[in-house]
């Protein structure tokens, strides 16, 4: 993906009685700019290494991989978008987006986000689908992606912690060929179908399989409990992940564009969670790893792991035809909360994901301001965490009676 492609997108942006408006690609000459603009709007909260970490943003601006876009005028920078591509698994992520208070009046988000989307999908071919997750602190984020022909998938709970617990939304965006290549007919439980049915109401997909697993989640059962050893060397760490093939149930799992920081592995090294994890915002995700336990067992311990290291939320992504692992996250309390169709390849094939999580904290939804399908998504979200951690603790009081 050379540079100068990339630059191609250029706009000028012309806007009576001030100086023009330039969206070019980053330089590292941008970086302190960059940075400075990112604290003018978010303080000095903001969490994403790539910006608060000069030598992450030197190497993004420097990577092929990415489409770092800033907005220029006057010699300041007023506002950035970031997109990285996996040509390989034909995605894309876009984040990052911010404008400048003064200067939101004028689409800035939308016209960058437009160039790179026209950009990497149709003059260049490169990606099937781009993924973006949208904060909820007001719903522009929310009806700027929707604008651009995103689908709502799902929202993240509790998923960082800036200022205060915050809450995203997932959204995607797709190319009408990703559809020919999905494989059809998911396998799900039925806490997943209220999540996929959101889904089919924008885009026309077939009626899932349900498989019926009888056993009630909420029944009060002690499970084996792993003791792991916590390793924090992310060079040690990212070396032995690449080197490492994921067995049991990890290799049912799909987090793209995450590096492993932190490795969890039993005494006796059968086990290796690899997962990204930020003391800054309390967020963590599972990548994969090796295990011959069942998969409630390594989700429960690693849970109990990471409320011990105060992480406030975990995330795990897993395939959406594999009911058995399903009903095993919910065992471990991760609830679903999005449905992700096309995400994985698989050969050439696409495979939908479902999106498990567990907060670590009392649920705080006080700022979130979401539009209507996002709130759906939320309430299923909410009605299987009121079941799985209020409903069910009478519930078991009452089988003791």
């Amino acid at each position: 993906m050379p540079n100068g492609v990339v630059k191609k997108t250029e706009k000028i942006i012309k806007i009576k009685d001030k100086p023009d408006i330039v969206i070019r690609l980053a330089k590292i000459s941008d970086m302190r700019r960059i940075q400075m603009m990112y604290a003018e709007v978010y303080g000095v909260n903001y969490s994403i290494p790539l910006i608060i970490d000069k030598d992450l943003m030197r190497a993004a601006i420097e990577n092929d991989q990415y489409y770092w876009l800033v907005a220029e005028t006057n010699s300041r920078i007023i506002a950035s978008l970031i997109y990285v591509v996996d040509d390989k698994r034909r995605l894309a992520k876009a984040f990052g987006a911010v404008v400048s208070r003064e200067y939101r009046e004028h689409d800035l988000a939308q016209t960058m986000m437009k160039l790179t989307l026209d950009n990497i999908t149709k003059k260049r071919n490169l990606v099937d689908l781009i993924y973006a997750t949208t904060r909820t602190t007001n719903v522009a984020p929310q009806r700027l992606t929707a604008s651009l022909g995103f689908l709502k998938l799902g929202v993240f709970p509790n998923t960082h912690k800036v200022y205060e617990n915050e809450t995203h939304c997932l959204t995607a965006y797709y190319t009408e060929k990703v559809w020919a290549k999905r494989k059809k007919t998911p396998v799900i439980i039925k806490q997943i179908l209220p999540f996929y049915q959101l889904v089919q109401k924008q885009i026309e997909l077939e009626e899932p399989k349900i498989k019926e697993i009888k056993k009630d989640l909420s029944e009060d059962k002690k499970k084996k409990i792993l003791e792991f050893e916590i390793i924090k060397a992310p060079n040690f760490i990212k070396d032995r992940f690449s080197k490492t093939k994921g067995t049991s149930f990890f290799r049912r799992i799909f987090m793209p564009f995450h590096e492993p920081n932190l490795l969890f592995i039993t005494p006796d090294q059968s086990t290796e969670v690899y997962l990204t994890y930020s003391d800054k915002d309390k967020y963590s995700v599972i990548l994969g790893g090796t295990t011959s336990e069942e998969a409630d067992v390594v989700l429960e311990s690693v849970s109990r792991v990471l409320n011990n290291m105060n992480m406030a939320y975990v995330e795990v992504v897993l395939d959406a035809y594999e009911p058995e692992l399903q009903y095993k996250a919910m065992m471990a309390r991760y609830i679903p909360s999005g449905y992700f169709p096309c995400a994985k390849k698989v050969g050439d094939k696409r495979h939908d994901c479902v999106v498990f999580s567990r907060t670590f904290e009392a649920l705080d939804l006080s700022n979130v301001k979401v539009t209507s399908l996002y709130k759906n998504f939320l309430k299923e979200y909410v009605r299987l965490w009121e079941k799985m951690y209020i409903s069910s603790a009478f519930e078991n009081e009452e089988r003791k009676k």
